[in-house]
């Protein structure tokens, strides 16, 4: 199905919106991608800049979340705890705060009174997101090639 999606982009020439939760297949099919929680993009960039850290903890979930059949690839496992908001009563701040483990490193509770600003990043890559520069550089990434 994925061969044909893309065999009729390029055929046609044109754009097309996949929209799933599997980022091992938006990986395959995109150029771009943006991440949304609870109805707010949070993270917005290329393919290759998405997969890279800095990411916003929620894209940091879903890609430890991807299925990945080559066994060279160490992946580093990325559990979400805390209570899952109500898409209907959506928290105050943050939509993310109520499970994002990165909150206690936000000074003065913002996350939980604000929602985060867009930042841009290198080459307008977006995150959405109160963590400060340093801390989002010091993001390790999810994926590695193991060593032989």
């Amino acid at each position: 199905v994925t061969e044909l999606l893309m065999d009729i982009q390029r055929k046609n020439k044109t754009t097309l919106l996949f929209i799933s939760h599997d980022l091992s297949i938006v990986r395959y099919l995109s150029d771009r991608i943006l991440v949304m929680y609870l109805g707010h993009v949070v993270e917005m960039g290329t393919t290759e800049q998405v997969f890279q850290p800095p990411y916003h903890p929620y894209t940091e979930a879903l890609l430890a979340a991807a299925p990945i059949a080559d066994t060279r690839v160490d992946k580093r496992e990325v559990v979400l705890e805390g209570d899952i908001p109500s898409a209907m009563n959506p928290p105050s701040g943050c939509p993310f705060q109520t499970r994002c483990k990165w909150k206690p490193k936000v000074e003065g509770a913002l996350c939980e009174r604000e929602v985060p600003p867009i930042q841009i990043l290198a080459d307008g890559h977006q995150i959405k997101c109160h963590l400060d520069a340093d801390t989002l550089n010091d993001m390790a990434p999810v994926f590695s090639i193991a060593a032989e």
